[in-house]
């Protein structure tokens, strides 16, 4: 039996919170469900898909304790649409009835005992970073992340972080970025690869503040306010990735970053629609970026830019070039190239020696004879 009183808003915001980590598609029904736990004066909501728990608390009238697992979409969808009152939770068995103003639901749940064990927080010694430098730092890396790929390291990212320094890394093979933060240490040091789903709930739940991170065997959790994520990391070693930096690229390009973003969004409209292909045709002082499909047509528009180094012809995926850009939040950009076939280096163009720094990497893709021309 459970029954209580809880404020809408926070049910709802409760409701958000886990509905993350809710698997799209489960063949094991009870991963659809978020369970219900009541905890002094307060609502433990949680939900897994046995990779990934969200975990959180939110205030509440306790009259009854008890506990029970509701099917999370429905839940939600129903809490979602209540007014905004106290929200009265009350029912015996597996059935539960949602009271709110002049509304009422009655809802069938299964037996807590049925959900999966929880994680719980382990032992050791957290590390604590700001919430919006690692909010910042996922928003810089996590696009690169791979999708799916048979090189199972490649579909996490690569957090450091230890009394060096804290970094970074994500990588699918066509682009790299890295983010590193000297003026950061943690006594505890942490060398995992998570999941991108961890990553991306992070990033869409946290809100300010710190954030306090464990690491133990193969889980990681990120604990913030009322709320834990709990994850299961990758097994491997990264890739050696500081080997594919190139560090002789001798030709610089140096341009606003909204410009560059601006032109590419236009000349991309007549690029192949497969390949995405922009090329760049580079000379001093002068940048002509040019796109063409054989069915469509062709673009190609003069960027204001400021290069140096040797004449040639380089094409890039537009859409990884951009997503590269609109990731960084500097006003202007700097590309160290060194020829066609070379990764390029995309920089911030204020950005000092200094101990804190941020590059990305994308590789050049192979001209098409039409664009050669």
């Amino acid at each position: 039996m459970i029954k209580l009183l809880v404020n809408h808003s926070d049910l709802l915001k409760g409701l958000n919170c886990v509905a993350t980590a809710l698997p799209t598609r489960s063949s094991l029904p009870y991963l659809t469900n978020v369970l219900l736990e009541t905890e002094g004066e307060t609502l433990r909501l949680s939900a897994t898909d046995l990779d990934t728990t969200v975990i959180t608390s939110i205030p509440a009238s306790v009259t009854t304790s008890g506990s029970i697992t509701l099917p999370g979409k429905k839940f939600h969808e129903i809490v979602r649409e209540l007014s905004e009152e106290e929200v009265r939770l009350s029912g015996t068995g597996n059935r539960i009835t949602i009271s709110c103003g002049l509304g009422s639901f009655t809802l069938s749940g299964s037996s807590s005992e049925q959900f999966p064990s929880l994680p719980s927080k382990s032992g050791v010694d957290p590390s604590c970073i700001p919430v919006d430098v690692l909010s910042d730092a996922i928003r810089k890396t996590s696009y690169a992340v791979a999708h799916d790929d048979y090189r199972a390291t490649l579909n996490g990212a690569l957090l450091d972080f230890s009394e060096s320094g804290f970094e970074m890394v994500a990588t699918d093979g066509h682009r790299l970025s890295c983010i590193t933060l000297g003026s950061l240490s943690s006594p505890v040091s942490i060398h995992a690869l998570v999941t991108q789903k961890a990553l991306n709930l992070f990033a869409k739940l946290s809100s300010n503040g710190d954030v306090l991170i464990r690491f133990k065997g193969s889980q990681i959790s990120f604990e913030f306010g009322d709320t834990i994520i709990f994850s299961r990391t990758i097994d491997g070693e990264y890739p050696p990735y500081r080997k594919v930096i190139p560090q002789d690229n001798d030709c610089s390009l140096s341009t606003d970053r909204e410009d560059l973003i601006s032109v590419l969004r236009r000349v991309k409209t007549m690029a192949n629609p497969t390949t995405h292909q922009i090329k760049f045709s580079l000379e001093k002082d002068k940048v002509l970026v040019h796109s063409e499909s054989v069915d469509a047509g062709d673009a190609q528009e003069d960027l204001t830019a400021e290069y140096q180094g040797r004449p040639f012809q380089i094409g890039f995926n537009g859409n990884f070039l951009m997503e590269i850009l609109r990731n960084m939040s500097c006003e202007r950009i700097t590309m160290k190239m060194k020829d066609s076939n070379t990764a390029v280096v995309i920089n911030d163009y204020e950005e000092t020696d200094g101990s804190d720094s941020y590059l990305a990497l994308i590789m050049p893709v192979k001209l098409s004879k039409a664009t050669e021309e």
